[in-house]
């Protein structure tokens, strides 16, 4: 099966009503093939969405540049985004950069500031790629929905990523699918976005040992990839942070380069976990042929799948 391309499927699902010099404003339904936890939007696609629309707005397409590399995308989620309904949308130019918003009635849900960086992005920390080359064979693959957008391997229109994890880090080896590819052959940017809002999810929820949100998600962008290039996006644990006296809120870094360490993106995103969001989350991740992924991610918790009374698989 053929997709359609996944910058012409998220442009799909914005219905432009004004636009002028500064300002745009439209109307965006979220699918259920971008969801993350079943009935709402995945933070990353939101992001992707965010920027998306700036890119609208600028008549970028492709690799055509119209906004400056490197750039820098602030995305903040307010409130879990809705599926199949249609939210109002728009992007104000000002102050050297632009301003992205998702509102459903006259709240906002999500918002965006998107600016160009005035240096290049960062290069590996040199401990974490000796990390990475020493240890990346010893690993356990995390569990995942079966339809979100980033590690659902039933979503066709998804990236299809589980990411693997050790002691020291969380990563994994991409190659991007084909609708990720662009017209002009490069890399759709809400890729990245997509893959960079997982892996920081990951570092939180092993970082506490519970399930939970993003609620804000920077990823910074570098000039255009093609799409055929390998990638790995890698995040070391020993970064993921918090101020929080209560535990709850992580902040989390990681990368993504290509097979000669160049810097593709790096992000930076803040978990939000809880008993609740565990509570409801849980029963609904699929381990695959590993039954005890779950239980080892999450070990507070037993195996949802477990009958009472006996003992699962590990």
């Amino acid at each position: 099966m053929t997709l359609e391309p996944m910058e012409d499927y998220f442009r799909d699902r914005v219905k432009i009503e004004t636009r002028d010099a500064e300002r745009m404003r439209a109307s965006v339904t979220f699918t259920p093939d971008l969801q993350g936890p079943p009935g709402a939007g995945h933070g990353g696609g939101v992001a992707a969405m965010l920027f998306e629309l700036v890119r609208l707005f600028r008549d970028e397409r492709g690799g055509a540049i119209r906004i400056p590399r490197p750039v820098r995308i602030e995305a903040t989620l307010h409130r879990e985004v809705p599926l199949e309904v249609p939210l109002a949308a728009e992007v104000t130019a000002g102050n050297g950069g632009w301003q992205s918003r998702l509102l459903k009635g006259e709240r906002p849900i999500a918002e965006a500031e998107v600016r160009p960086m005035e240096t290049p992005l960062l290069p590996i920390p040199p401990e974490v790629r000796r990390d990475w080359e020493a240890t990346h064979g010893q690993a356990h693959e995390v569990p995942g929905y079966a339809f979100c957008l980033a590690c659902g391997l039933q979503n066709a229109r998804g990236v299809q990523v589980r990411f693997d994890y050790n002691g020291s880090l969380v990563w994994k080896r991409l190659v991007p699918q084909a609708h990720f590819r662009c017209g002009d052959g490069s890399l759709f940017p809400g890729f990245l976005c997509i893959v960079c809002d997982e892996v920081g999810w990951w570092l939180g929820a092993l970082r506490q040992g519970e399930c939970g949100l993003s609620n804000r998600v920077i990823v910074c962008l570098g000039e255009p990839v093609l799409h055929g290039v390998p990638l790995l996006v890698v995040g070391a644990r020993s970064a993921v942070t918090t101020s929080d006296p209560k535990g709850r809120i992580w902040q989390a870094q990681a990368s993504v380069f290509t097979p000669d360490w160049r810097p593709v993106a790096t992000c930076e995103v803040q978990f939000a976990g809880s008993r609740a969001f565990t509570k409801i989350m849980l029963p609904g991740f699929v381990p695959g042929e590993d039954r005890a992924a779950v239980r080892r991610v999450f070990p507070g918790y037993a195996d949802p799948w477990e009958t009472p009374g006996t003992a699962g698989p590990s």
